[in-house]
């Protein structure tokens, strides 16, 4: 039997062995003399006491609550003893082997990954990660906080990603205490030689480079823009402070022994330069960067308790809403599930996309179901779980539990993916059912068409209108399926149903079709096609002006436009025969009718009000061209008219930092700026261009354009960068050229138009009633057109061309993911 003694090391409570305790005596108390002789030798022997009780910490274990004389033993030989200073210590050294160390050494034998549950943040995952890859864990963590901003800017893919990530790894990674210190020197800021916060001279002693360096570019990046100061505030919040001297060493990459520790202090007795103060001018610069630190500083002292309660309101907060949101997710997943097994009946109110749950899952494997409810009932069980231990501070999920979540998660995943295969066999083939209806209209002198709203919400409805000789309205109704086989596909074609409904000279059609009883979705679509009398009278009213594409009328009109005015067919479109004089339309509500109608995420015409772009205008004498070329953070209003005009309007600083001039037909707009101002909120400017005779537009860069009513033989529009558009044209031939990340909507027609479409882009030119129609579409873009006689679509990459109307020529080649569909 051993006696124990309790010890105090900087605050924690140990119990050690009496012949432990002796040579801990004495090993300490040769400390305390060697370090006597240097300045502060007080806090250096502070520092070097914790160094030594983060050392038996990671020796005790559950099993194992004293301090023997071999942890000792172990210290000395870890951190070195006074007399060797003159000999290259490694970092871990190599100490006697036995069997107990075996035991609580994590990283002996293979490597394996850990949780470093003592130099954690939230769970001790990027501290692990980075031990193991023997990198600095800040790394690790920024990589973390970068994957999740970086999604929530594109749209929350990477930062669902990143958190799942960190999740999986919370569940999968074992928690250690015991993790050897890294070789690796790591970011801190310094607080010895700071001028402000230490960023700059934490910066340099990573790298390794003088700190004057560091701290010019700083103050250089401050003069262009800002962003220097941005990026030294964002530094300054997630880069730790070197305060205890292990962190002063690991900042200088010394290893933490009693040598390492002494050459750091005189390595800090050599900071200062040679003649031991700052010029007048380094004192002058830098008075209001210290003035900005002092008020930091206060601040932070003052704000301290607050943000700490603020931290913790929102981590409790954000506990209680990812609870909300877990739950209410696991209600609908079970809703649906039930729907799906008919365990619930008449539940049209469980809707998957636009369709009820009960159509959309029909015919679906039961397999496939049932795997499919694990596939996320998981992930939202987990969701769970890291709220409650949000709230409760602590995860209650073990690993074992999480490995076999996990496990079945996959095995449910594959299961449900091979059912998606098998389930797509039902699409294979397609089938059309055509039916048509005729109502006498000839004893009405005025025909009136209506739509009734069903709350349905299918959307697959595609109306075109053209005129007969007969004085009745005929309606040809065309139901288009998929299905296993030809006959498949019909009998899915006719488990739709549509209404038609006559009541004098109003003709009132169902603004949605719907499902019969059993009916499976593959995929309807209806067209109807509308036989009208020549020269019969008719009036729309606005709800079935919502139904009609927009290609079907001989001008742009709003629908509250169409519905003011009477209205006759014209082969295959719908002519104004009192538009002339109906002067009530406004630019309000023609914008606002556009943005009823915009599926594409452009608010309106895209453009703002022309109020809203400032009061500072300004005119340019340019005349006689055909071609305009714009490139810049603009937003163009483009129209054809009688005379020349272009006109800007916006910030007067912004107007004079633009460039117009003409490049002999051709009319040229860019912008002199170069630099980025982080203190400068910039609100757009306004470029308005007018000209009989348009031939070219070329837009480059972050623009919004408006171009409207262009008529003519020939049109040629590029857009090359992240381009939001709404055109509407009249032409012979049009060629669109698009690139980047663009966005338009085109209306209008074109006998002919040939579309070449790069990167992510999304057209819908599905308002544009073209003949003929020759489309090159690659990357991830999705394309949609109509086209009434000849269609060629090649469609590679992850692409997607979506095609209206009934071409007789089609050529169709789409590789890979890539599709081509009509609709």
């Amino acid at each position: 039997m051993k006696k124990n003694i309790s010890i105090n090391l900087q605050g924690i409570i140990f119990y050690i062995e009496e012949d432990g305790y002796e040579q801990l005596s004495r090993y300490l108390a040769s400390i305390r003399t060697y370090f006597s002789n240097y300045e502060g030798h007080e806090e250096i022997v502070a520092d070097i006491e914790s160094r030594v009780a983060e050392i038996f910490a990671a020796r005790l274990s559950p099993a194992k609550q004293v301090i023997t004389q071999e942890d000792v033993q172990y210290l000395i030989g870890r951190m070195g003893n006074v007399t060797d200073f003159e000999i290259e210590e490694p970092l871990e050294e190599e100490i006697p082997y036995n069997k107990q160390q075996q035991t609580e050494q994590p990283v002996a034998g293979p490597r394996r990954l850990y949780r470093d549950i003592n130099r954690k943040v939230l769970a001790g995952v990027c501290a692990g990660i980075g031990n193991y890859l023997n990198i600095d864990m800040l790394w690790v963590r920024l990589f973390f906080i970068l994957l999740v901003v970086l999604g929530i800017v594109s749209a929350g893919v990477s930062a669902a990603t990143g958190i799942i990530l960190y999740i999986v790894l919370w569940i999968a990674m074992p928690q250690s205490a015991q993790l050897p210190e890294t070789t690796i020197k790591r970011l801190f800021r310094d607080p010895e030689d700071k001028k402000v916060a230490g960023v700059a001279s934490g910066i340099a002693k990573y790298f390794g480079v003088d700190v004057a360096v560091i701290r010019i570019l700083f103050l250089i990046s401050i003069f262009l823009g800002g962003f220097g100061l941005l990026t030294y505030l964002i530094l300054w919040i997630a880069v730790p402070e070197a305060v205890t001297l292990t962190e002063r060493m690991q900042m200088q990459g010394n290893p933490v022994t009693l040598a390492g520790i002494e050459q750091t202090l005189k390595d800090n007795l050599n900071m200062r330069d040679r003649n031991g103060e700052e010029s007048t001018a380094a004192k002058l610069i830098l008075l209001p960067v210290r003035l900005i630190s002092q008020i930091f500083n206060w601040l932070g002292r003052a704000l301290g308790p607050i943000l700490a309660v603020l931290i913790t309101l929102i981590r409790i907060g954000a506990g209680v809403f990812l609870l909300i949101i877990s739950v209410a997710l696991t209600i609908a997943l079970f809703s649906t599930f039930f729907v799906s097994l008919g365990i619930v009946d008449e539940a049209q109110w469980v809707n998957l996309g636009d369709f009820p749950a009960s159509v959309f899952l029909e015919g679906f494997p039961r397999l496939g179901l049932v795997a499919g409810f694990f596939v996320g009932l998981i992930p939202l069980l987990l969701l769970m779980f890291l709220a409650i231990g949000l709230l409760a501070k602590r995860f209650f999920l073990r690993p074992i539990v999480g490995w076999s979540m996990f496990g079945v998660w996959l095995v449910s995943l594959f299961v449900m993916i091979a059912m998606i295969i098998i389930f797509s066999g039902n699409f294979r083939r397609s089938g059309e059912v055509v039916t048509s209806k005729t109502m006498p209209v000839g004893n009405y002198k005025t025909l009136t068409l209506d739509a009734y709203d069903t709350n349905l919400e299918f959307d697959n409805i595609y109306i075109e209108v053209k005129e007969h000789g007969s004085n009745n309205v005929e309606i040809i109704q065309r139901v288009e399926a998929k299905g296993k086989t030809e006959e498949e596909a019909k009998q899915n074609a006719r488990m739709v149903t549509y209404r038609v409904v006559q009541q004098d000279s109003v003709i009132r059609f169902d603004n949605s079709y719907e499902f019969k009883e059993g009916a499976a979705f593959r995929d309807q679509e209806l067209s109807l096609t509308l036989m009208l009398p020549q020269n019969k009278p008719l009036r729309l009213t606005r709800e079935f002006t919502y139904m009609l594409p927009g290609s079907l009328f001989d001008g742009d009109y709003s629908n509250d436009k169409i519905a003011r005015n009477t209205w006759q067919v014209k082969g295959n479109m719908l002519e104004c025969l009192t538009c002339a004089s109906d002067t009530l339309d406004t630019e309000d509500a023609e914008s606002a009718d556009m943005d009823e109608d915009m599926d594409l995420g452009i608010a309106g015409s895209v453009l703002r009000h022309e109020s809203e772009y400032g009061s500072n205008t300004e005119s340019f004498d340019i005349k006689n061209f055909d071609h305009i070329t714009v490139n810049g953070p603009f937003h163009v209003q483009i129209r054809q008219g009688s005379n020349y005009s272009v006109k800007v309007r916006g910030d007067k600083e912004d107007i004079r930092r633009m460039d117009v001039e003409q490049d002999g037909s051709e009319l040229v707009i860019g912008t002199k700026r170069r630099n980025f101002n982080l203190f400068r909120e910039q609100d757009p400017v306004l470029i308005q261009i007018v000209a009989p005779d348009i031939r070219n537009i070329a837009l480059g860069g972050a623009i919004k354009a408006d171009i409207g009513n262009i008529r003519g033989e020939e049109l040629s529009l590029s857009f090359a960068g992240a381009i939001q558009s709404v055109a509407n044209v009249n032409v012979r031939n049009l060629q669109l050229d698009v690139a980047g990340a663009s966005v338009g909507k085109l209306s209008g027609r074109a006998d002919n138009l040939e579309m070449d479409v790069t990167g992510a882009c999304k057209i819908d030119a599905n308002e544009l009633r073209a003949n003929d129609v020759d489309a090159d579409v690659t990357g991830a873009s999705q394309v949609e057109v109509f086209a009434s006689t000849t269609l060629r679509a090649e469609a590679t990459g992850a692409s997607s061309i979506t095609y209206r109307g009934n071409p007789a020529n089609t050529t169709i080649d789409s590789n890979g993911p890539s599709k081509v569909t009509r609709r």
